[in-house]
This record gives structure tokens, C-alpha cells and sequence, in this order.
């Protein structure tokens, strides 16, 4: 991770960030307990740290 972001010259980037971007995209595509199971997080609180969906995402998902 640091040898790729050192030649990408982003500063700031963090591996949780990647995490954060990798569970969001997941998520438009499992559902939440499938999601959690695949990243192997229990806590379903711990998920939604990394489950940055934005309101018309959600709702998007109840049409």
C-alpha cells in the first residue's frame, strides 16, 4: 500500500480509507449481513463506519 500511494503522491490517504471506498461500492451490490460476513466484520455497528451511503443511494434502494 505505501510503495503504491508513495508513487501516486496522494497525501493523506490512509488504507482505511480504501477500506471505506471498497465496503461502499460492495454495498450497492450485497446486502448488509452478506456485506459483513465477505469484510468479516460481526459487529454490524463497526460496518456502518465503513458504509458511507449518501440519502438518494438509500433511496434509490426502496424504489
Amino acid at each position: 500500500f505505501r510503495k503504491i500511494k508513495n508513487r501516486t503522491q496522494i497525501e493523506n490517504l490512509t488504507f482505511h480509507d480504501t477500506r471505506h471506498e471498497a465496503i461502499t461500492r460492495l454495498s450497492k451490490k450485497l446486502d448488509v449481513l452478506d456485506l459483513a460476513r465477505m469484510v468479516g466484520i460481526r459487529d454490524l455497528k463497526i460496518l456502518m463506519v465503513y458504509y458511507n451511503a449518501t440519502a438518494s443511494e438509500i433511496a434509490e434502494r426502496l424504489n
